[in-house]
C-alpha cells in the first residue's frame, strides 16, 4: 500500500495539520499544538484581569468614583475654557469658573448622583462639538451647574 502509483503526484508537504493527518496519527504521538505554557500563562492573565475589575469596583464604589470624575470635570473645564468665544464677558467665564468648582467639589466628595450629570455631560458635548463656546452656551452651561449644585442632597437608602 505504501507504492506510488505510477503518474500520481506526491502529497505536498504542507504548513499545517490537515484533519487527515490527526486522525491518522496513532494515539499519544501526536504533536501539541501550543507550549505546555500557553495554559498557564493565559490562566494567569485571566486571573489578574479579574483581580483589576474587583479591586476597580471596590476603588469606584469607596469614593473613587468621585476622583475620577473630578478630574474628568477639571480636564471639561479647561479645555472649555479655551474654547470661549471673545464676546464672552468675564462675569460669564466667572460665574462658570465657580459654577464649575462648586460641582467638582460636590461629585469629589460623592455628594451628586452619577444621573445628575447626564444631562450636563450630554450639553457639554454639544456645546463643545464645534469648538466654539458662545455666550449664551457658556449661560446655559453654568445655568446646568447651578441647578445640579442646588438641588437637594440624594436621599440615603
Amino acid at each position: 500500500m505504501d507504492e506510488i502509483t505510477p503518474g500520481a503526484s506526491p502529497v505536498p508537504s504542507l504548513p499545517f495539520r490537515r484533519p487527515a493527518d490527526y486522525y491518522a496519527t496513532p494515539v499519544g504521538d501526536e504533536k501539541p499544538l501550543f507550549p505546555r505554557w500557553v495554559p498557564y500563562g493565559c490562566g494567569i492573565a485571566a486571573i489578574v484581569v479579574i483581580l483589576v475589575v474587583f479591586i476597580g469596583g471596590y476603588f469606584a464604589v469607596h469614593g473613587g468614583m468621585g476622583q475620577l470624575l473630578d478630574m474628568m470635570f477639571g480636564s471639561m473645564q479647561g479645555e472649555t475654557e479655551k474654547m470661549f468665544a471673545k464676546d464672552v464677558t468675564a462675569a460669564q467665564k466667572a460665574a462658570f469658573e465657580r459654577e464649575m468648582k462648586t460641582l467638582r467639589d460636590s461629585v469629589r466628595q460623592n455628594r451628586v448622583p452619577v444621573d445628575r450629570l447626564q444631562p450636563l455631560l450630554r450639553t457639554m458635548r454639544d456645546v463643545t462639538e464645534d469648538e466654539h463656546v458662545t455666550p449664551a452656551e457658556a449661560d446655559q452651561l453654568t445655568k446646568e451647574m447651578h441647578e445640579i449644585n442646588t438641588a437637594p442632597p440624594p436621599k440615603k437608602k
